[in-house]
């Protein structure tokens, strides 16, 4: 039982850790380097080989952190993670059923596609300053584009971790 206690406070500080460096650190650095979704990435690290529960915690303790800091509205970031964590699990248990590397790649794209899209919209709709559609903005696509290829490099490097 202590065993179990210990290893889920570890398991929340290092969420923690990491939503507070990537709103503090990495969402500071130029564009092509805070695409890097530290979060997301451990979203889908926890989906793919852990399973549903360790990615929801990851997404309401990442989320939680990433709102207190975060411009949006209170609730934001949690209701992407746990919507991008919802449909990848979907997307995982019906089409990719092999743990394989391709699996996770694939897997961790289309989270990052769904993660991307759905903050868009939630922008888009409950921002005011929003004046144009997010999927006509170049900015959209060139961050999706810096975002999948940092995602597609975590998920070849932690692979080979895991």
């Amino acid at each position: 039982m202590l065993n179990k206690i210990i290893q889920s406070i570890f398991f929340v500080l290092i969420i923690a850790a990491a939503a507070v460096g990537q709103f503090s650190f990495i969402f500071a650095l130029p564009l092509f380097f805070a695409s890097f979704n530290l979060v997301l990435i451990i979203l889908v690290f926890a989906l793919f080989f852990y399973d549903f529960r360790a990615a929801l915690g990851v997404a309401l303790v990442g989320g939680l952190f990433l709102d207190y800091f975060s411009f949006h509205f209170f609730g934001f970031y949690i209701i992407v993670l746990i919507l991008s964590a919802w449909l990848a699990e979907i997307i995982l248990r019906s089409w990719l059923t092999n743990r394989s590397l391709y699996s996770f790649g694939l897997l961790i794209m289309l989270a990052t596609l769904i993660y991307n899209i759905l903050a868009g919209f939630l922008i888009y709709f409950f921002s005011p300053s929003a004046t144009v559609f997010f999927l006509a903005s170049s900015s959209f696509w060139r961050s999706l584009a810096y975002q999948a290829l940092w995602s597609g490099s975590a998920a070849l490097l932690l692979f080979n971790l895991a």
